[in-house]
């Protein structure tokens, strides 16, 4: 006969041990799946760091290599630019700044052809005999472009030196007695400030730099005390060329990344010791192995405990679970029992009246979201209208018509106090309208006799308020788009009809078909290719924040007029008398 399994269970007890068992199965494949998973990212981690590190020592490297290259172009920029022979003084000045200012600078020299010595820091005592036999003064001769930088040595040009250097050189023109000529420029730099930069960085035990010439000679290493693995790391170094590649060095496991140096013929090599990364990677995981496997049986153990005295309050908790889950967010679940199901409902609860509150916050949110692309959409009116302005000053100047310039703006001055409002999106009805006055001053300085226009307004709406620029661009375009060669009429009209504002925007003119007004509904609801700066923004403005209600209609007559207009819920903003 077959045994029960926990015969003083119920069967849904019993299920629920079982699903229990399958999930910490599940949990442990999934475990197995992440620790290899793990390894493969912490092997591409470790890799990545360590050409990081590399990349970081190159560039400190190449910076220095820059700032003494910029030295060589300041040289050069003043030999060429500066008479050698009239300006001798300044010149050497010059020399001598740079080579007392910069504390790698052992000694700095300009040489002719001939190698004779033209300028320098310490022109008295440089050697003055077979100069031109250098080798660094034959690659700057012979190969003009590049600059040329030396293996360490202690032959320095200068007789009162006697450290390790290295020598840069490259070819270089200057002016003598009003002629150009050709030479070269020697810098002379002290080779510790090469180790400094290499001494600074931390590669771990065992790691080092590697310098090397294009002939794979070593012109620098830093692995002091680290001899057993130095010649190994030069013999791979050699062997590739360039690139970044994991090796072994003794019984420690490096990551060797090779590159140029710009402007030198150097290579530089950083050996990175990953063995205590590889090590590190391996005791956390067998510590959260070790995790994985207390979890599994402690998990399992309190199950085992527990399930048999929480079947009935979470089946309550289940349908309450249901009821949320339709969206019936006013509901609680009360149930006795264990202290953790009684704790894990009054969790639930908490998180629907959290679920609750974020709600509401997220409606909120949305609210704002809706004001700030409001405010993101009328900022977009400005920059448009203070070009258009701009242009019109500039036309009025070149015109010279100065007192239409005063009064273009001074009204621009008296349109952008109303624009800005302190901030504010909202103004009264007398301010928008005195904002189209101002706008239609501009407007009609610049078009002369071409437009006239008139206001009628309802003062009883002047203390209502609404968003501000919504008529500037509906006036705008009846403007720029209803001039012909008669003088056109602008008519404005402003007044409350049912629940809303209505503003009417007229002008006489051609008028407009059926069918264009039918495509510049397409361009404000976003159907059509085209684009608009004005009464698109103005609609998108208009939906934002009245909703649906608001509204723009376009009528029009054939030779006759077009009209505007806008429709405004008047009940949203109005100003109480004080």
């Amino acid at each position: 006969m077959k045994k029960k399994i926990l015969p003083n269970l119920s069967i849904e007890q019993n299920i629920l041990i079982a699903t229990l068992s399958i999930v910490m199965i599940v949990l442990l494949i999934t475990s197995s799946v992440y620790y290899a998973v793990f390894t493969y990212r912490t092997d591409s981690l470790v890799e990545s760091q360590s050409r990081e590190i590399n990349k970081q020592i190159v560039l400190n490297y190449e910076s220095y290599i820059n700032s003494v290259i910029e030295t060589a172009h300041y040289i050069q920029y003043a030999s060429l630019n500066l008479d050698v022979k009239d300006s001798y003084e300044k010149l050497q000045d010059v020399f001598l700044y740079n080579s007392e200012i910069k504390k790698d600078v052992v000694s700095l020299f300009l040489f002719d052809e001939e190698g004779n010595k033209l300028l320098g820091n310490d022109l008295n005592s440089v050697v003055i005999y077979h100069i031109a036999e250098n080798e660094w003064f034959q690659n700057g001769v012979t190969e003009k472009a590049i600059f040329h930088f030396s293996a360490p040595h202690s032959q320095s040009v200068s007789l009162n030196r006697n450290e390790v250097i290295i020598s840069v050189s490259r070819f270089v023109e200057f002016t003598y007695k009003g002629i150009k000529k050709s030479g070269v420029i020697l810098i002379e730099l002290n080779f510790r400030t090469l180790t400094d930069l290499a001494e600074k960085t931390n590669l771990g035990e065992g790691g080092h730099i590697l310098i090397l010439n294009d002939d794979d000679s070593l012109i620098y290493h830093s692995g002091k005390g680290y001899k057993e693995g130095f010649p190994e790391s030069l013999q791979i170094a050699v062997e590739h060329y360039l690139g970044g590649f994991r090796t072994k060095i003794g019984n420690k496991e490096m990551f060797i990344n090779i590159n140029t140096l710009i402007h030198t013929r150097w290579r530089i090599v950083t050996v990175n010791n990953i063995n205590e990364i590889a090590l590190a990677r391996q005791q956390i995981l067998l510590i959260l192995l070790f995790i994985i496997i207390i979890s599994f049986f402690v998990t399992t153990t309190v199950s085992l405990v527990i399930s048999s005295r929480i079947s009935r309050p979470m089946n309550e908790l289940k349908k309450t679970m249901f009821k949320v889950e339709n969206r019936d967010f006013n509901t609680k679940v009360e149930v006795t029992g264990q202290k953790e199901v009684v704790r894990l409902a009054k969790s639930f609860n908490s998180m629907v009246e959290e679920i609750r509150k974020l709600m509401k916050e997220v409606v909120s949110e949305q609210r704002e979201k809706r004001k700030t692309e409001l405010k993101a959409l009328q900022n977009q009116i400005n920059p448009h209208f203070l070009y258009n302005t701009l242009d019109s000053i500039v036309w009025l100047a070149e015109n010279e018509r100065s007192d239409d310039v005063v009064t273009t703006v001074i009204a621009l001055a008296r349109f952008f106090r109303i624009s800005i409002s302190k901030g504010e999106t909202f103004i009264p009805v007398k301010d928008e309208i005195s904002h189209i006055r101002n706008y239609l001053t501009i407007q009609k300085i610049r078009y002369v006799d071409k437009f006239e226009y008139k206001f009628i307004v309802e003062p009883e709406i002047y203390e209502y308020k609404v968003m501000k620029l919504i008529l500037q661009p509906i006036v705008e375009n009846a403007i720029y788009h209803g001039i012909g060669d008669e003088t056109e009429k602008i008519t404005i009209k402003a007044y409350k009809k049912d629940d809303f504002l209505i503003f009417e925007v007229e002008n006489s003119g051609y008028g407009i078909t059926e069918e264009r007004i039918e495509e510049i509904y397409k361009v404000l609801k976003g159907t059509h290719s085209k684009s608009s700066v004005g009464m698109r923004n103005v609609y998108l403005r208009l939906k934002l924040f009245y909703g649906e209600e608001a509204d723009i209609k376009i009528s029009s007559i054939l030779d006759e007029m077009t009209c505007i207009t806008l429709f405004i819920p008047a009940e949203s903003h109005y100003i109480k008398e004080p």
